[in-house]
Parts: C-alpha cells; structure tokens; sequence
C-alpha cells in the first residue's frame, strides 16, 4: 500500500517536478495477419490447425488431395507468430484500471493454453506472468508474486525469458537494507534493462519507494518518466499518470494534477482507461463528476 504524506511545496517547485512531463500532452487463432508456427526444417503451419497432443502438438495440413498429420514438440519451433490473447490484454486493462482481481481471473482462463507454449520463442506465457505477478504484487501478495518467478514451470522457459521472470522479482524485492538503497539498487539495474515494460515498471516502483518515504517531489518525478519515455506501455503509462495526479494533489496541486489526466485522455479518445481517468477526476475535483441530466418541467396546462 503506497501511503502519501502531507508535503507542501511553492508553486515553482511543483513547476520543476512538471518539467520531466513537457512532453506530455481469447484464442490462440484469433489473428490480425497470418498466425503461424514456423519448424525448424522450414515448414510453416497455421496456427488455427495446431492442437496441443500429450507433451507435444500436433497439426494436419491439407494440400491439394493430401492430408498430412504432424507430430512436433516446442523444441521443434523456431518462431510463434500469434497475436496476444484477448483474456490477457484484458487482464492488464483490468490492472491498470486498479481491478488487480478480476485482472488475474482474466489469466485464470488463458494460462492454461498457453503454458504448453512456454518454451517457444516469442511465446506469451512469459507476458501472462509477469501480468501475474504485477497484479498479485497489487493486491498485497508479494510473496506469491516472487514465487512465480521461481515455480517448476520457469525451468521450461529458454534463458532469455527466465531473465525476465527474475529481473521482475528483483524489481519487486531487491537485496536491500533501506529504501534509499532500494531506490539506488534500481536505478542501477534499469541501466541494464532492455525490455520496455520491466524498464517502465520499474520507474513505478521507483516512484512508489519515493511515496512510502514521503517524498513525493521525486515519486512524481518518477511515475511520469513512464508516460513521457515508454508511452507505448499504455497499461503502465496510464498508471503512471494517475499515481502523479494523485501525488500531485498531495503536493497541493490538484489542478496540474487534472492537466495530466486530460492530456493522458486527448492522446487516447478510444482509451480502454477512460473509466480510471474519470474516476480519478472525481477524487481530485468531485465538482467534475457527471450529475444526471434533470427531467424538463412539465409544460403548465393554460386555462384558456
């Protein structure tokens, strides 16, 4: 739980800490292009066609009159090309619009499809855990989130993807004595990171380290290098976004606050977090909550 502290600052100082945002104004087969898995021998086969088969998969291709079954296992796969399940996009709109819970109902339903996948290159299992383990760390349960990182069904993952899993369990509980280690212990090892989400995810808590210690100029700061530098992590940006409102209405500027919450929302007039932003207006300014429309009055009946 991020706890915030009354912290009054002048005017320009709260301006400085705006300056960083200057910037700033399922089924597998479901396809947007071909989805396919490509074999090591070069044989490519659609996506819709294969169907997991004991501790392998297995496909039947038809060309012209001849039906072909084949048998291969994820060692056979060079490349997976499928979008991301819909229940998994799901869970992270759930997560960023502070629904952590039904967020991981949403991964309940899809993980089992794809943990057979795990060991494929460009596999999604590894995103539905790391979605797993941002939304357990959200609801309070860190512990089962670290946990993840070295479950039985990491040992499947290739190296590169295992990296992932626990550079995440470091961002979450790095090897630290005090928060002012925490923060310089993730400074440091975003230097090394590569990956665009763990990168903005670990200016969040960055941000949300700052916040527990009560210093919210530097937990603004924070929070808003992930909409200014990774604006394509939209589920993050969006929760960049509203912990710097927030913390701005803290540091007795409510009004910048509601700028970056509309600015967030020009960006994105479609966005699947308007319901996050909106609520988020009301907290900061209730008089912007929508009131229903009044009934007309009724037209008097003339005496005539």
């Amino acid at each position: 739980m991020i706890k915030f502290f009354p912290n009054p600052f002048s005017r320009s100082r709260v301006a400085s800490v705006l300056g960083i945002a200057g910037c700033l104004c399922f089924s597998l087969q479901t396809a947007h292009g071909q989805q396919e898995y490509e074999l090591k021998n070069g044989v490519k086969i659609p996506a819709e066609s294969v169907k997991v088969a004991g501790n392998g998969f297995t496909a039947t291709l038809t060309r012209g009159t001849a039906v072909q079954t084949l048998n291969f296992t994820a060692k056979d796969i060079v490349r997976a090309k499928f979008r991301e399940p819909k229940e998994l996009a799901d869970a992270r709109t759930l997560l960023a619009n502070q629904k952590p819970q039904v967020a991981l109902e949403k991964l309940d339903k899809v993980e089992a499809a794809l943990l057979p996948l795990r060991s494929v290159p460009e596999n999604w299992w590894v995103r539905s855990a790391l979605t797993r383990m941002d939304a357990l760390a959200e609801s309070g349960k860190v512990k089962e989130a670290l946990a993840i990182a070295t479950s039985e069904s990491v040992g499947e993952l290739n190296p590169e993807d295992a990296e992932l899993l626990k550079t995440f369990q470091t961002i979450l509980t790095p090897p630290t004595a005090t928060p002012d280690e925490k923060i310089t212990a993730l400074k440091e090892l975003g230097k090394t990171i590569t990956d665009s989400w763990l990168a903005a995810r670990l200016w969040l808590e960055v941000g949300n380290t700052f916040a527990n210690q009560g210093k919210l100029e530097d937990a603004v700061k924070a929070w808003l290098r992930v909409p200014v530098f990774s604006p394509a992590e939209k589920d993050l940006a969006v929760r960049g976004t509203i912990l710097a409102a927030r913390g701005l209405q803290q540091l007795q500027a409510p009004k910048d606050g509601l700028k970056l919450l509309d600015d967030f929302l020009a960006d994105q007039l479609t966005s699947p977090y308007k319901q996050a932003i909106d609520a988020e207006r009301t907290k900061l300014d209730p008089k912007t909550a929508i009131e229903p429309t009044p009934a007309e009055p009724s037209p008097e009946k003339s005496d005539a």
